[in-house]
């Protein structure tokens, strides 16, 4: 692509057809009063703008699961620290005992 097509936005009122055609070509930015609106690409490209952005948001999230699982590696529930501290203590809580307690706290 090589510079940037600009039109103002009489341009789609009076020359419709025209800059459809152009559009096909490569995007335009659509002014109002000399400053940038929107931006006018064709069908084709919308969509494959639309399937890479989705693919990077997917690979993105991919990418924060496992980075948030390999930090998880080191760290156990509530309910294993119970049944550890039980195994080490003798000292069995359940769940119930310890919601209560801390409701008096």
């Amino acid at each position: 692509m090589s510079s940037i097509l600009v039109m103002p936005i009489s341009d789609l009122r009076n020359k419709g057809r025209d800059v459809l055609k152009k559009v096909q070509q490569q995007p335009a930015v659509i002014t109002q009063r000399g400053r940038p609106q929107a931006v006018l690409v064709n069908y084709e490209q919308y969509n494959d703008m639309i399937s890479r952005l989705e693919a990077l948001e997917a690979a993105r999230d991919a990418l924060i699961i496992e980075r948030a699982l390999q930090t998880a590696e080191g760290f156990v529930t509530f309910e294993e620290m119970l049944t550890d501290y039980a195994e080490a203590t003798g000292v069995r809580f359940t769940l119930s005992e310890i919601a209560e307690a801390a409701k008096n706290v």
